[in-house]
């Protein structure tokens, strides 16, 4: 029997949407259908298709008459308006967190922490787990519900989630030193080098994306 409709359903949906997308597990373009994941997961259709609704709002996903639901490809200008956009917020949550981040560091120093293992022991889920968790600290101390939103909304969109797969692993790995640099302006107390330094590293992972062929890509 499927599960009643709730809001925890539909968000326990759209979780597994979005983990199926950042695993590989589903890729650009590939339709969806409401009776699988139904099926699959034991929930109510409807359950579904609220999850995919969601989902097509914060651009994961994309419907297409003729078609339905599909995995969203973006092409390689939604990839820049993106990224621009990410990196202008990111810098904002670090400016406003910094202050709390350097009188108690603990937190920052930790998921930098568990980033140099995850390097040192070639760990990509490892990493990207701390990655997620690092960034998604300075949103969380800002302590700016609007802000902290639209952040979560950029990161549940296709923006990166598809092709962090495609990319090559070593390269995102030289990213952490870009880490680095961030939490040595926050300790300092430079905002300006910590927003600077954000910004780069923002847009490091956007060059990353510009680099693969143009089939990964909307027309």
């Amino acid at each position: 029997m499927s599960e009643p409709d709730s809001i925890p359903t539909v968000h326990r949906i759209a979780e597994a949407v979005t983990e199926a997308v950042r695993d590989g597990r589903l890729a650009p373009g590939q339709r969806l259908t409401e009776t699988e994941f139904a099926g699959r997961h034991g929930v109510s259709r409807s359950s579904v298709r609220e999850a995919f609704r969601r989902l097509t709002a914060d651009g994961l996903l994309a419907f297409e008459p003729n078609r339905g639901v599909t995995v969203r490809i973006l092409s390689r200008r939604e990839i820049d308006n993106l990224f621009a956009v990410r990196g202008a917020l990111e810098a904002l949550a670090v400016r406003l967190s910094l202050p709390a981040l350097k009188a108690a560091p603990e937190r920052l120093l930790a998921l930098l922490a568990e980033m140099d293992r995850a390097v040192a022991d070639n760990d990509m889920p490892a990493f990207s787990a701390a990655n997620a968790a690092f960034h998604a600290l300075f949103a969380e101390v800002a302590d700016n519900a609007l802000l902290s939103e639209t952040l979560t909304r950029l990161s549940n969109s296709i923006y990166w989630l598809q092709f962090r797969m495609l990319v090559d692993r070593r390269q995102v790995f030289d990213s952490h030193a870009e880490h680095r640099r961030i939490v040595a302006a926050i300790l300092a107390g430079d905002a300006g080098a910590a927003e600077e330094a954000m910004r780069t590293h923002v847009d490091g992972s956007r060059k990353l994306v510009q680099q693969l062929p143009d089939s990964h890509f909307a027309g």
